[in-house]
């Protein structure tokens, strides 16, 4: 009897289990308008296109002498177009389609050279004819100009672009281009043996052309920094969603529950015109890190301005999906859109959603990842350690609490390392040791990329992340800061009276970066307004009287005669985008600052109020692809059968990483793996997790605090 009871209370403990446990359907959804995926995803080549939807890129860059443009050390860099003697500039075009048409050239004049041109720079089209009329050279003082000119005077084939200002009586009077030199192109990221091909001079006013004879001697291969500009749609790019937590779906809740996928329904619109084309893609990982080498290839799920596909759950069996869509058109003049992406999943509840687990706060964000593959030095490259013990670094930065502090202190210390000079000759690498080498060697480190550049260096052997700025006729270094989770500018030199900076909202004495300060800069000068880049002086901007800056100046020289050079420059921003110039000394730009900026490897933002510049290709409006977070922590909580633990998930963008760190209820850091079982006790519980890179830089923690009330087993 007593084997017959035991049986019954199983069976009927086995029943009621089964009754609190009953699985429960579930449906999670995703998504919304292109342009949220846009925001949030990984893009290529696209843009925001009216209605929420996002199309191909809509301005085409066609150039081939970037790679070696700007003043060399090497011998002549500029050449002199004026009476009888013209420039001549080959561009092939397979499609001349375009809305519209801009060529773009850079000159020294006003900017390195102070002769100013007395007569127009005239230009021909393939025969056709217009000018790039004079302006007020102290109101936009910027080393290029672009002007317009009919896109039906392009054909296919070589187009030929000549330049001359036949009423200049002397060179003097008459206009200094840009000439990218043959043998500056391999560092500059480009093939010397392709340079010189393109460009041409006359002496005899256009009668007679010879190739490329630049120099005193007639014999320089170069090629003229002369560009062609089209109002058109690029011929491919692609947009990417997050990654999609197909549990979670659009929920934020900070715990999710254990489930089963049974169906995923993707639902995604785009318009079509004739001659274009959007392909789907479709791919699965098991991690929630949208780089970790896991994750499957893209496969094909569909194409065209309607796909509806249903996956049966099996065939998925992953929670993590990405999805992505590739743009291309035959026609410049048309562009795809991708208007909606939607995923909605059908799952399988197994687990109850725990009502004994309130969550009282939470600083949990999701990681805001570029598109952009950045490119960070390693960790372990034996000239940190060298520049840290020559510039006594440890010392200097003793006794700092907090991480801000210490990089305050280096800014100081390398701001009074020299006076600003013009690193003119023998230019150095943009590593920190090649800048302390250079100093030795010649008494003077050189101008503003020299002083930030070394004041990165140095951070960055201390595995803070920094990278260089170009703002508007200036150089500055942005350092990843864990203190405030951010990117902060700092300025290390601008001339001998104006040195060692950072610059901190009014308000709040928050450190800002040039993202901050580009947004204050449009509300104080150009409020309500756009920038004109070929009318609008955007130099070094002088306070507006009756008008406080919105920003203050930190330093610890207390030197208030200094200029605040971070938000007087803030119009523009560009920058290259990795900073392994230890392990890649090139390709990088030629000697630069020495000429206004023409290589064309650089991202380059833009916004509303910040036109594209049109010298570029590569353009972005979405933050996160010029200041990612980096060092940051998510934490992916899932409840299971148990009602008094969670089982986390650590996600993290760590340049370098090492591993993460745990803090429970305030006992102290633990080292942990990227999957680790939170253990709850009676009443309140927190959590902070951080990540460390190997150099043992500690990232901004993430934290959960909760209450969980003791409950019987399914409650």
């Amino acid at each position: 009897m007593g084997k017959l009871f035991f049986l019954i209370e199983l069976l009927l403990l086995q029943l009621v289990t089964t009754a609190v446990y009953a699985a429960e359907n579930v449906t999670t959804k995703w998504g919304g308008n292109a342009e949220m995926v846009y925001e949030t995803g990984f893009v290529s080549q696209l843009m925001k296109h009216p209605g929420g939807s996002i199309s191909l890129f809509d301005m085409d860059l066609i150039e081939n002498d970037a790679p070696g443009a700007g003043r060399s050390e090497k011998g002549v860099s500029s050449d002199y177009v004026w009476g009888d003697i013209r420039g001549r500039k080959i561009l092939h075009l397979d499609d001349p389609r375009a809305e519209k048409a801009w060529i773009v050239v850079f000159f020294y004049n006003g900017f390195t050279n102070p002769n100013i041109p007395k007569y127009p720079l005239k230009f021909s089209v393939n025969g056709n004819e217009s000018s790039i009329e004079l302006w007020d050279f102290k109101k936009v003082i910027e080393g290029y100009r672009w002007v317009e000119f009919p896109a039906k005077w392009l054909k296919k084939g070589d187009n030929v672009f000549d330049l001359y200002c036949p009423e200049a009586q002397t060179k003097e009077e008459g206009w200094e281009l840009y000439i990218a030199r043959g043998d500056e192109f391999e560092p500059g990221g480009g093939v010397s043996t392709k340079a010189g091909e393109t460009s041409y001079k006359s002496f005899d006013g256009g009668k007679s052309w010879q190739k490329s004879p630049f120099g005193p001697d007639k014999d320089v291969r170069a090629e003229y920094t002369v560009r062609l500009s089209l109002d058109r749609y690029v011929e491919e790019g692609w947009l990417a969603t997050p990654v999609i937590d197909i549990w979670r779906g659009d929920s934020e809740d900070v715990v999710i529950p254990l489930q089963e996928l049974k169906k995923l329904t993707l639902d995604l619109k785009g318009d079509i015109p004739e001659g274009t084309k959007i392909e789907y893609f479709l791919r699965k990982g098991a991690e929630p890190d949208p780089f970790a080498t896991t994750w499957g290839d893209y496969e094909q799920i569909g194409s065209g301005p309607s796909v509806n596909v249903e996956i049966n759950g099996a065939e998925i069996n992953r929670r993590y999906i990405q999805l992505k869509a590739v743009l291309t058109t035959s026609d410049p003049l048309k562009s795809p859109a991708v208007k909606s992406l939607n995923v909605s999943a059908e799952l399988l509840r197994r687990v109850p959603k725990l009502t004994n687990i309130h969550v009282v706060d939470a600083k949990n964000e999701l990681i805001k990842y570029s598109s952009i593959d950045w490119e960070w030095e390693q960790w372990n490259r034996p000239e940190f350690e060298i520049v840290k013990k020559r510039e006594n670094i440890d010392e200097i930065i003793a006794g700092s609490r907090t991480q801000f502090d210490a990089q305050v202190k280096i800014l100081d210390a390398i701001a009074k390392r020299w006076k600003w000079a013009l690193a003119s000759v023998d230019f150095p690498g943009w590593d920190a040791l090649s800048v302390l080498d250079r100093l030795e060697n010649h008494g003077a480190g050189g101008n503003c990329i020299t002083f930030n550049n070394l004041i990165g260096g140095i951070c960055m052997a201390y595995g803070w992340q920094a990278r260089l700025v170009n703002i508007v006729g200036h150089e500055i270094i942005e350092v990843w800061n864990d203190d405030y989770g951010k990117w902060m500018l700092l300025d290390g030199a601008f001339d001998p009276d104006t040195q060692n900076v950072y610059q901190y909202d009014a308000k709040t004495a928050e450190p800002l970066n040039t993202l901050d300060l580009h947004y204050y800069y449009l509300d104080y000068y150009f409020p309500g307004k756009t920038i004109d880049w070929m009318k609008d002086y955007t130099g070094y901007q002088d306070p507006i009287e009756g008008k406080p800056y919105p920003v203050g100046r930190g330093s610890l020289a207390h030197d208030m005669t200094s200029r605040d050079t971070g938000f007087i420059c803030a119009a523009f921003m560009r920058m290259a985008p990795r900073n392994n110039w230890y392990e890649k000394p090139t390709p990088r730009p030629l000697n630069h600052g020495s000429s206004y900026w023409p290589w064309n490897g650089y991202v380059n933002w833009y916004d509303a109020r910040t036109p594209r510049k049109r010298q570029y290709s590569w353009h972005t409006d979405r933050p996160c692809d010029m200041w990612p977070d980096l060092n940051k922590v998510y934490i992916h909580a899932t409840s299971g059968f148990g009602n008094d633990r969670l089982f986390l998930r650590f996600e993290t963008y760590t340049p370098n990483f090492c591993h993460f760190e745990v803090d429970v209820d305030d006992t102290g850091w633990k080292t942990v793996t990227e999957r680790w079982t939170w253990l709850l006790q009676s009443g309140k519980n927190s959590l902070r997790v951080r990540a460390v890179n190997k150099l043992g830089a500690k990232g901004k923690p993430s934290y959960i605090v909760l209450n969980h009330a003791d409950a019987p087993f399914g409650e």
